[in-house]
């Protein structure tokens, strides 16, 4: 019974390390996202800009 108890805390804790490096990578990639819309926003803006030079 308590190697039964140890292997499901050890699938458990397995779950939990895999769950937060998901979670890790889908926070890196939204932040890439992120930065890819400023860099396009910036582009954006300095052709508006240009347009009224």
């Amino acid at each position: 019974m308590a190697h039964e108890d140890r292997s499901n805390m050890t699938k458990s804790i397995e779950l939990n390390t895999e769950n937060k490096a998901n979670e890790q990578k889908t926070t890196q990639q939204e932040l890439a996202d992120a930065h890819s819309e400023i860099a396009d926003l910036k582009l954006q803006i300095a052709w508006l800009e240009r347009s009224y030079e």
